[in-house]
């Protein structure tokens, strides 16, 4: 794919035009003078928007891009963090609200999982953002049989979370399989900054229908141990929702007739959460487990819309839960050597409550599936002096999959009338071992990182993943990255042994391989003054053995056929003061793909991309607003614009052309206290929320012959309580 003189010519111009103007601002007052000017200019006690400035911001410690602590600037990895006061300020509510606002992330949501794609790379039917990594302070928390990521209230309360470190581009030479187009890890609290009580609790309106969400944490330090422990759930109602128009060929029962709302969007989710630790000299030992699970009704589901019934007596139902029990240590051997093991028990699987309708009025379809298994590391860590770190780790999976046959249930008299495959267990295993180094040739002007991994699996066998980087600190204000790295994403056993529920429907293929990726990205951050700051950067992506959908007899399978290439460009600008807080950033997506194949389908859908908008914009505003003294209030608005995309193959193929979705913008507004002090050490924060108050409809891309209707209006009121 060529790049146009056009494209080229503006981002070579805006990096030359950043390096000019940062020698002009290396001249300006030094830091302590502008904290001085910053300090003169400051509101009275409660007036503060935000009491994070930007350097401060980009001097928060992360430790996602290297396993080593360092400041986001030096971080040799293109990397955003949000932090528990941005997650408060927006009203956030989960995991995948924080990745739709972020830059380089676009999010279809089939109100079961939402799927997250990245820099022009979607996943297609069935992804759940299985295209990226997402760790809780280090650990996966994939739901191993599709490989996909919950994003939903379900993931973690997020009273817990102390910042969310997100990582575009590829990490699988430090994270191993499906760090593929970028790594989510969440940071819970440290000892030292828990707090008794930490809740949240809304209660409002999503369209007509009633809702309701809770997060809860609390947390202690007794001398060396620690403790924290964490609940959230949910209750939400996106019934009467309607199929959108553009659906080329939707799978309806019989009986719908001219109905095309829905009658069971009923989202249920829950997560309990706990940890406990001790914490020495010579290092750590803690100790921590994860229930979570979710109910979803499919009235948008794959197999067949539109199946619920006013009675309550069918309709998909979408029931998952998932277990996980883990141990972390840290050994300090000597001041420059030291020593970490993780392991991770997992189980998970389909809950009795289950069902799938395929649009048959003689039975539905119950599923059989559960999974268990172990992953563990050990990691050696050697750093001899600020300016050289090595790391050194073998990672070890074992996932037994145990891949029951789906019954068709005779609605008659409740009896199973016929399976639809046979029962098998499957033991999956891979062995991983992986180095990495940073080295500070000028310190801190120049900072080299280079990481090799090697992984051996039972199904798809052996992957060589690496990694090069230079991070440099040109001047005072301006620090500039450029990056190269491999990744790969497994084959999940889902699409390696997947039994079709209906024709049409995916069926295994047991010689899938991973698909291959590689990127270099080149990154600029100006940050001239405490309140100002952009950051510009550039990525390239090949993709290689991308996993299609092809025929499979009467049904689909999932081959390695297909190619992309992707280029991207993510620009983010920040001004933050004490009585305000703005942002804005900007995609700009060209992609490529390569079908691999021939024919009508093929020509049809042609070579130009699919799912993923050419560019997004986005936008937010808080500002303090003249209020009484007590009640001290900041109004607040975010809003995304979403430009025109190509429906999906399948959509196009259904159609029988081409055509783009509309355009869309989604504005949410917050009219919020800051904190109030009703009884003495406790604070409390009241907050009026708005999603989607214009009530854009979308919509986006389906993948099964119909298209998703974006999240409904909502409005709700938040109380937060901090002790």
């Amino acid at each position: 794919m060529k790049l146009k003189l056009p494209v080229c010519v503006s981002l070579f111009g805006l990096a030359s035009l950043v390096s000019v103007v940062a020698r002009a601002a290396d001249d300006q007052p030094s830091e302590a003078s502008q904290d001085a000017q910053a300090e003169k200019n400051a509101p009275a006690e409660g007036e503060a928007v935000s009491d994070l400035d930007l350097v401060k911001l980009l001097n928060v410690e992360v430790s996602t891009a290297s396993k080593t602590s360092e400041s986001v600037e030096d971080a040799p990895a293109v990397i955003t963090v949000v932090t528990r006061d941005e997650i408060r300020r927006w009203g956030y509510q989960s995991v995948a609200e924080v990745l739709s606002h972020t830059v380089g992330f676009y999010l279809v949501d089939d109100d079961i999982l939402p799927n997250a794609s990245v820099r022009g790379v979607s996943g297609g039917l069935g992804a759940e953002s299985s295209g990226i990594k997402v760790m809780i302070d280090g650990r996966s928390v994939a739901y191993r049989s599709t490989s996909g990521n919950w994003l939903g209230v379900e993931l973690v309360p997020l009273q817990m979370v102390e910042q969310i470190e997100i990582i575009r581009g590829p990490a699988s030479a430090l994270y191993g399989a499906d760090a593929f187009l970028g790594v989510v890890n969440i940071i819970t609290t440290p000892p030292d900054a828990a707090r008794p009580v930490r809740a949240r609790v809304t209660a409002g309106l999503t369209e007509t229908n009633p809702s309701s969400r809770f997060d809860v944490a609390s947390g202690a330090q007794l001398g060396k141990f620690d403790l924290l422990l964490g609940a959230a759930g949910e209750y939400d109602d996106r019934s009467g929702l309607s199929l959108p128009a553009e659906s080329p060929s939707p799978t309806l029962p019989a009986g719908v007739g001219d109905r095309r709302t829905t009658l069971d969007l009923k989202r249920r989710s829950l997560v309990l959460s706990g940890r406990v630790g001790y914490a020495g000299e010579r290092g750590h030992v803690r100790f921590s487990a994860s229930g979570s699970g979710l109910t979803r009704g499919g009235d948008l589901a794959h197999w067949a819309q539109l199946t619920s019934t006013k009675d309550g007596t069918r309709g998909t139902r979408v029931a998952l839960g998932q277990f996980r029990l883990n141990v972390d240590a840290l050994l300090k051997a000597t001041h420059s050597l030291s020593f970490a093991v993780q392991s991770t028990y997992f189980q998970g699987g389909i809950l009795p409550q289950d069902r799938v309708e395929i649009g048959s009025d003689l039975f539905y379809v119950e599923r059989h599936q559960a999974y268990r298994g172990v992953d563990s590391m050990v990691e050696a860590r050697y750093a001899p002096s600020s300016r050289l770190s090595v790391i050194t780790g073998v990672e070890a999976l074992y996932d037994r999959e145990a891949l029951g046959a789906p019954d068709r249930i005779n609605r008659e008299n409740g009896q199973a009338v016929l399976s639809g495959g046979v029962n098998r267990t499957e033991e999956l295993v891979n062995i991983g071992s992986y180095a990495s180094v940073n080295y500070k040739l000028l310190d801190p002007g120049l900072k080299l990182t280079g990481g090799l991994r090697f992984d051996r699996h039972s199904v798809y066998g052996s992957q060589v993943t690496g990694r090069v980087g230079v991070t440099s600190r040109l001047s005072k204000s301006v620090v500039a990255k450029l990056l190269y790295g491999s990744a790969f994403k497994a084959p999940s056993p889902y699409l390696l042994y997947a039994t079709p529920l209906r024709p049409g429907d995916v069926v295994g293929n047991r010689f899938l391989n991973p698909q291959l990726i590689k990127t270099g990205e080149y990154q600029m951050s100006w940050t001239p003054a405490r309140t100002f700051g952009v950051t510009s950067g550039v990525s390239y992506s090949w993709l290689d053995d991308k996993a299609e959908f092809t025929p499979q007899g009467i049904n689909q399978t999932a081959r390695n056929v297909a190619s992309q290439e992707s280029l991207s460009w993510e620009t983010r600008a920040d001004v933050r003061d004490y009585r305000y807080d703005l942002y804005a950033s900007f995609d700009l997506v060209r992609s490529r793909r390569d079908l691999g194949q021939e024919g009508y389908a093929a020509k049809l859908v042609g070579r130009n991309n699919v799912v993923y908008p050419p560019w997004i914009a986005r936008a937010g505003a808080m500002f303090a607003v003249p209020s009484v003294p007590d009640v001290p209030l900041e109004l607040g608005a975010e809003g995304i614009w979403v430009g025109p995309r190509r429906a999906s193959d399948t959509s196009i193929v259904e159609r029988g052309a081409s055509f783009d979705l509309p355009a869309y913008f989604q504005l949410d507004v917050t009219l919020a206290t800051r904190e109030l002090y009703l009884v003495p050490g406790h604070e409390t924060r009241f907050a009026l929320r708005g999603k989607n108050l214009l009530v854009a409809r979308g919509p986006d891309p389906g993948f099964s012959g119909f298209e998703y209707p974006i999240q409904p209006a909502q409005i709700f009121l938040e109380v937060e309580h901090v002790y």
